[in-house]
């Protein structure tokens, strides 16, 4: 045996889940790689004596089609993107390419095909469990890039829906109020609700821009009118995203923006438990960006 190949492929229902995983473990692939990962990937140590190619890259990247690629003395493992039989790009392929069997601990002859193969899944099956303890998260699909982008209904464009929307997002956070969860609302219990949560004035947030705003919340299916009458509630799906967006925008973003913008000095006054949250919160935010290799310049 010389050359010896072995794929092993993940197919996606969809291609957009998979550009954005791929991207990402590209990014991080290549940040990371090194002589720890690919002992860890091939199974073997390697000593002082080591000679040969030891390195990750990432090939093509200007070319739209990326290719992953760790080698082991003039053997690798490579991980990239692949059209399906109907040409979409919905297949994440793990691929071993072995020059040369003892790269793997196995002899050259036909007969020891079985156990070279058997190592060559292992070694597949390695290199992605250790690009999934890369990530170890869900990625961005784009649910929240949808959220803003403009829905139509025939001709009519209705705008999306942004994390800066104050009045969207007021409008949800009363929504989200225990007696908004268990029954519906009408526009004048919402509005009362809304000016009394957050001392409006009618002038302030008039009935008419409510009514604008559950239009917004209706065409992203947040909320939903009850038959045909003024009454409204959240949906399944309201009440979930409506809590992340509610508290992403008002208790996270914000008070991490005005800590980045405008640090208070430690030592000015002794710092409150949600200040000292927010705090512990934005270091471990660092932490979280070296460990994806995203640092400052």
């Amino acid at each position: 045996m010389a050359q010896v190949e072995f794929a092993c492929d993940t197919i996606f229902r969809e291609q957009l889940p998979l550009h954005a995983l791929f991207r990402r473990l590209a990014e991080l692939g290549a940040f990371l790689g090194g002589a720890d990962r690919t002992m860890t990937v091939f199974g073997r140590r390697i000593t002082g004596r080591y000679q040969g190619k030891l390195m990750t890259v990432l090939e093509a990247a200007d070319q739209g089609h990326p290719v992953l690629r760790g080698y082991y003395h003039t053997s690798y493992a490579k991980l990239y993107g692949k059209p399906d039989q109907a040409q979409h790009d919905r297949v994440l392929r793990a691929e071993v390419c072995i020059n040369d069997p003892y790269h793997l601990g196995v002899k050259r002859g036909l007969e020891h095909l079985p156990t070279l193969l058997h190592r060559m899944a292992d070694t597949a099956q390695r290199y992605l469990d250790l690009h999934a303890d890369l990530l170890d998260s869900t990625v961005d699909t784009g649910h929240l890039a949808r959220l803003a982008q403009p829905t139509w209904r025939g001709q009519r464009r209705i705008p999306g829906i942004r994390l800066h929307d104050d009045r969207v997002l007021r409008l949800l956070e009363v929504l989200l109020e225990p007696g908004g969860l268990v029954a519906d609302w009408t526009t004048a219990d919402l509005h009362a609700h809304v000016l009394a949560r957050h001392h409006l004035t009618p002038q302030a947030y008039r009935p008419s821009q409510l009514r604008y705003d559950l239009w917004k919340l209706r065409a992203k299916l947040l909320v939903e009118r009850v038959n045909a009458t003024r009454r409204y509630r959240l949906t399944a799906t309201g009440a979930r995203l409506g809590i992340l967006l509610v508290k992403l925008r008002f208790r996270l973003l914000g008070p991490l923006v005005t800590l980045a913008a405008q640090p208070r000095p430690r030592a000015s006054r002794p710092a409150s438990t949600v200040e000292t949250a927010i705090r512990q919160l934005d270091t471990a935010l660092d932490a979280v960006l070296s460990a994806l290799a995203v640092r400052a310049a």
